[in-house]
């Protein structure tokens, strides 16, 4: 069985194509591997905004897809929730069908909280945000929920890495107007709903793998609030009654254990 629900993949994706009616006649359009300077620049335009925000709050609405081992698609899907203080406070909490989780972070120390099993894990963590999430990854193979919204256009953030890149054109999300944009990489097609105005905020996103047939998708819906209300305690973990301490293990100990 293989899902596609990690939100972490590096960015860079899609190509979109709309299927014509039969009776249009148009001939198969050619692939598409272009990458147009409207739609790299909408890219770097909202991860620029994205870094200028102090604080916010934003809702995913998230459908992942599983591919059965004779091909069937399955989908499942959840919410996924995150509290940010930039650089260094983050609270996402994820519920889906299979899990609830907790994430934390102080700037000091990162605990994951796995609610419907109540055991937690807490272990030092790097000063900001994007640290963190690249470490995570790194080291203990964990996706943070919506952590590329911390990855897009920081100082040093290039779009090396993608094939194309297509302005699809206008589109409506949630009622809110929007401009369609995709991309793709060697194993990703990826596209991105981009608000319109004065806050490019990304309120669409969908994952495809290209790496199985099945092409299995990850999609993301997102709801923000750029004036969260909060204080410190909203980024520190309190273990309820009863719950247990487990040790988060590192992804090179864990290989060496099962050798």
């Amino acid at each position: 069985m293989k899902r596609i629900g990690h939100v972490g993949a590096v960015l860079a994706v899609a190509l979109f194509a709309a299927a014509l009616p039969a009776h249009a006649q148009a001939p198969a359009a050619a692939p598409v591997t272009a990458l147009e300077p409207a739609a790299l620049a909408a890219l770097s335009s909202m991860g620029a905004y994205l870094r200028t925000l102090k604080a916010f709050q934003v809702e995913a609405a998230v459908t992942d897809e599983d591919v059965l081992d004779d091909g069937q698609k399955v989908q499942y899907g959840g919410t996924s929730t995150i509290l940010a203080r930039m650089p260094n406070g983050l609270r996402a909490e994820v519920s889906n069908d299979r899990h609830e989780r907790l994430f934390l972070y102080d700037g000091k120390r990162f605990t994951l909280f796995g609610k419907r099993l109540n055991f937690f894990a807490t272990v030092p963590a790097p000063p900001t945000i994007g640290q963190l999430a690249d470490t995570l990854d790194a080291e203990y193979g964990l996706s943070v929920a919506l952590a590329d919204l911390f990855r897009w256009g920081p100082p040093g953030w290039t779009t090396e890495g993608i094939t194309a890149a297509t302005v699809i054109g206008p589109s409506v999300v949630g009622g809110t107007t929007c401009a369609q944009y995709a991309f793709r990489t060697d194993e990703i097609d990826w596209q991105i709903w981009i608000q319109k105005g004065d806050f490019p905020l990304p309120r669409r996103l969908v994952i495809t793998d290209r790496t199985d047939e099945a092409r299995p998708q990850h999609t993301a819906v997102y709801t923000w609030n750029l004036a969260p209300s909060f204080n410190d305690a909203a980024f520190t973990f309190a273990a309820p009654a009863g719950a247990g301490q487990v040790v988060l293990a590192k992804l090179k100990a864990a290989a060496a254990a099962a050798k």
